[in-house]
This record gives C-alpha cells, structure tokens and sequence, in this order.
C-alpha cells in the first residue's frame, strides 16, 4: 500500500510568505512535501500545457490525496495534479482579496479564485498570517497523511520491509 502524500502548492518561496507559519506546520508532517511556484511565468497561452508538463513530472513516494493550494496563480498546476491524481482533494487557502486585486494579472487571478473555490473541497479562512485549518488537520488525519506509523518512503514491499539501495542490509 502506497502511503497518502499531500502537497502544498506555494506562491513563491516559502521564506517570506504570509503564511509561511502555517506551512511549515504542515511541512513538519513527513507525508508533506510543498511545490514553489517558478519565478518565471511564461506567456498565459503556454501556462496550461506548463502546468500540465510539470504534474507529470512530479514524483511522489506514495499517493496524493490532498492538495493544498495557498494562491490562485498556483490554480493551474493544482487542476493538472488533479487529473493525473484524480482521487486527490483540493484544499484552498483563500488569500484576502485586496492581495489578489493588487496583482497586475487580477482578473486572470479572480477567474482561477472562482475556480479553486468551486471545485475545493474545503476552503480555509486566511487572516494575514493565520489559517484557520481544523477541518484540514482532521482529514488529513482521516486520510493518515497524519499517521503515527513511521514514514519509510518506497519501502514496504508485499507483507514485508525492504529498504532500497542497500542502505539496510538484512537477512
């Protein structure tokens, strides 16, 4: 059985974000690993088949079954992983809107705002730098991305433990 990954699906680099407190919360879970969105964007005609490229690029040791998105630019690359891991849930942490109506790509921002919240499972209260996630932490609970059983990634193999590469050798 793969174990359940999640991403986070960040507007930039996560030193400086307004809720980089928030994701490295949820980046301290070892079946958490978060996408930097690239600092350069091609033009809007491209960014779909861009997005597109790059989810099946990304390799997981186990299987999405969250995504979280913190920003609307990010919305494209979320609906790709979402078609390449159909039975993933997306999350959205909804950025005020006053930040989205100062980007110079607002309205393309609102239409993937729109977007994310209607196909969102759930969508998180953001106040500044604090996210309101109880309803996030019970179903990654629900869906042991929180597990208390120890995260050994591409290691357990029909009934039984093996580790690759011969870091652990074992009779």
């Amino acid at each position: 059985m793969d174990e359940a990954m999640a991403i986070l699906l960040l507007e930039g680099r996560l030193e400086g974000l307004a809720v980089e407190a928030h994701a490295r919360a949820l980046l301290d879970i070892p079946r958490v690993v978060a996408l930097e969105a690239s600092r350069v964007r091609g033009p809007r005609f491209l960014r779909d088949g861009a997005a597109m490229r790059q989810a099946t690029r990304v390799w997981l040791p186990g299987e999405l079954r969250v995504l979280v998105l913190y920003h609307p630019a990010q919305y494209p690359l979320a609906r790709a992983l979402m078609t390449v891991h159909p039975s993933a849930e997306l999350w959205y942490a909804a950025p005020e809107p006053e930040r989205v109506d100062a980007h110079p790509e607002a309205e393309e921002l609102r239409s993937h705002d729109r977007a994310a919240r209607d196909r969102a499972v759930g969508v998180l209260a953001v106040t500044g730098s604090e996210v309101d996630d109880g309803p996030l932490q019970a179903r990654l609970a629900e869906l042991e991305v929180i597990s208390s059983r120890a995260f050994v990634p591409q290691a357990r193999l029909r009934g039984g433990w093996a580790v690759r590469k011969g870091l652990m050798r074992g009779g």
